[in-house]
């Protein structure tokens, strides 16, 4: 018998949405190369997901994988990419790491690490 994660995932939203607060996430795609400039031409898109942000606890902190002054973010379900940036507190930080809490392909909630 499956168990069915959709009321779970519709409550998670619903907290992370009550608790956290909304911030900008701004993803940056490479486009085509122009041999004339030299340059590409990039394009940015903006998207708004809610979030809880957390501060690295002192005994999680490694200076390899978790570095002082990275944040960690509880954000409601999206398909996030690594190098989003988003702006904490005028603060703009970078997406490192992502971890999906998905059991049986329902997403319920995505933990990202991100560094300024």
């Amino acid at each position: 018998m499956a168990f069915n994660y959709s009321p779970l995932s519709t409550s998670a939203t619903a907290l992370i949405t009550k608790f956290g607060k909304q911030l900008t996430f701004t993803r940056t795609t490479k486009g085509a190369y122009d041999p004339n400039t030299g340059q590409t031409s990039d394009s940015a898109s903006t998207f708004d997901k809610y979030c809880c942000v957390f501060d690295y606890a002192d005994n999680e902190i490694t200076n390899t994988t978790i570095q002082q002054g990275d944040r960690r973010l509880l954000a409601e379900p999206h398909e996030f990419a690594i190098n989003d940036s988003v702006s904490i507190d005028s603060i703009d930080y970078r997406i490192i790491s992502i971890s999906e809490n998905k059991p049986a392909d329902t997403l319920l909630s995505v933990n990202l690490q991100v560094r300024a």
